[in-house]
């Protein structure tokens, strides 16, 4: 990196993981590595990280994962065998959650099902897991067959996403070849669905990020949510439909906040 001072002169060539960036706003030349950006952003100059963001236009995806989901990858309509792939929905109530998401190590999202507040927490945790290599996340439900299912909205979305995206972040093998219950990237990163029947694993995997899903419904939810607490898992969501249970103890007496407060 060199600094002196002019106006930008040279614009990135950002077809590759790796890209130059020149500025002549004080002279800057980085030579970028897309694929470890996220995890050495807060570490830039603020001038230097403007700079990223106005003229290498992958960057806003690799630093939003709220952009991303929106404008790069599509969720799966399995009720539309016709056009089963579709834009990931462009609704306010996801630019809250995102925020909350970014702001608070745990949140709870009591959710109808027409919400996909699933598909938007497994967007969160694959973009932060290949974005910053080698973060884990686990995909905890009731059962084995949940817990993949949710993980399988991870691999669509990455499946999904933009060619350049899959090439700054590639897996570690083929998807066809991956673990049923596994999503593994070339620098460590990695996804687990894990069942619902022993919290302990939660511990054991050190995870960056917990997302228990239909929470009400796992009969030892609470105790991996403790556990989670306890192990100072960095970011944990807690999803579910609404039903008498540990999570409903513990939502029933929030009071709503006008959703203009996190747009």
């Amino acid at each position: 990196m060199t600094s002196n001072s002019e106006q930008q002169t040279t614009q990135p060539d950002s077809s590759a993981p790796s890209a130059t960036a020149t500025t002549t706003e004080n002279r800057i030349q980085l030579e970028l590595d897309l694929a470890t950006l996220a995890s050495r952003w807060s570490s830039l100059p603020e001038p230097i990280q403007k700079h990223l963001w106005r003229s290498v236009p992958e960057v806003p995806y690799v630093m939003n994962s709220l952009f991303w989901m929106w404008n790069k990858t599509k969720t799966r309509d399995d009720q539309d065998p016709i056009r089963p792939y579709k834009p990931f929905p462009d609704r306010e109530y996801f630019l809250a959650l995102h925020k909350i998401y970014l702001a608070e190590p745990v949140m709870f999202v009591e959710k109808s099902r027409t919400m996909m507040a699933s598909w938007w927490a497994a967007g969160e945790t694959v973009h932060f897991c290949m974005t910053h290599q080698p973060s884990k996340g686990i995909f905890w439900s009731q059962d084995e067959d949940r817990s993949v299912a949710l993980l399988d909205y991870a691999k669509c979305l990455y499946g999904q996403q933009d060619a350049i995206f899959r090439d700054i972040f590639p897996l570690k093998r083929p998807m066809d070849r991956q673990n049923t219950t596994t999503l593994e990237f070339s620098d460590g990163g990695k996804l687990i669905a894990l069942p619902g029947k022993d919290p302990d694993k939660i511990r054991s995997e050190h995870p960056s990020i917990l997302v228990i899903d239909e929470a009400c419904f796992i009969e030892n939810g609470g105790e991996a949510f403790d556990i989670a607490i306890s192990s100072k898992v960095p970011k944990v969501i807690v999803v579910s439909s609404a039903a008498p249970s540990w999570f409903r103890r513990l939502t029933k007496d929030a009071r709503p906040i006008p959703l203009e407060t996190y747009l």
